[in-house]
């Protein structure tokens, strides 16, 4: 569900799932100030003062009043940017948390502030886990751990051409009613989840801003047998299943035209 607000934000409910898949970030107080990436999804990643987690790290600095000099970070990219997996917001909350343990006054309230003001997702990846997004996704509520779920990821050659700003616009000319998906998700959590029984909004409008997007959904789905959905504001596609069924999947999906990479759903912190 999706409105926009007074502040130009849109209003969410949403169910947030962290997954095994993650980068490596590293943060120096005694080497170069500046920020480093590499790894096998450094292209498309910015490495200067664009950096969600260069600037994660400069608010707080701000926000505590730090007197010492800028940090050095490095991060290992191994999950795709701009691709609606929350690959940045992960990174800068991992910042915060590194950080917060060499900085004096960094309590839990003050993270959660600073991640607030970087953007819509970063709240979550300090609580991690399975969780509620409501607001414009920095009110998150823990839900019970999701059993575990093996996902399989589908990353087109086109994801570090996302237009979230495209997608939230068109989203906007559709009445949206989406009967309280997340809220009954969130009472009821069942134990086993399948991607055919997933919601996503952006899927109304995913296949126009991205071309290309809709072929490939359907070579996915020809090839694994299985329903695919789109992943917060794409242009991932994923799949999600039973324990040790992810194989297959992967597996039946290598001959399409996209990266797969196999994963599973991670328990909260």
């Amino acid at each position: 569900m999706s409105w926009r607000r007074d502040d130009g934000y849109h209003e969410l409910d949403t169910i947030f799932q962290e997954l095994e898949l993650s980068d490596e970030v590293e943060v120096r107080l005694d080497g170069p100030p500046g920020i480093e990436v590499d790894g096998p999804f450094a292209n498309g990643t910015p490495a200067d003062a664009a950096n969600l987690a260069w600037r994660a790290a400069l608010a707080l600095r701000e926000r505590l009043g730090i007197a010492v000099g800028e940090p050095g970070i490095r991060l290992t990219k191994r999950i795709p940017p701009a691709g609606g997996l929350g690959g940045g917001a992960s990174d800068a909350a991992t910042v915060l948390r590194l950080l917060a343990t060499a900085w004096p006054g960094a309590n839990d309230s003050i993270l959660r502030e600073v991640a607030a003001t970087l953007g819509s997702d970063e709240v979550f990846f300090l609580v991690g886990g399975t969780a509620r997004g409501t607001g414009r996704g920095e009110r998150v509520t823990p839900l019970p751990a999701l059993p575990p779920h093996d996902v399989v990821l589908f990353i087109p050659p086109f994801s570090i051409e996302r237009k979230t700003g495209q997608m939230f616009a068109a989203l906007g000319r559709h009445a949206l009613d989406t009967g309280g998906i997340a809220g009954h998700f969130a009472q009821a959590h069942p134990p086993a989840v399948r991607s055919a029984g997933l919601y996503n909004a952006f899927e109304r409008v995913a296949f126009e801003v991205f071309p290309g997007l809709a072929p490939l959904r359907e070579q996915i789905e020809a090839s694994t047998g299985e329903q695919v959905r789109l992943a917060g504001a794409g242009p991932t596609l994923f799949w999600i299943g039973p324990a040790g069924a992810g194989g297959r999947v992967a597996r039946a999906a290598e001959g399409c035209p996209c990266t797969v990479i196999l994963t599973r759903t991670a328990g909260a912190r």
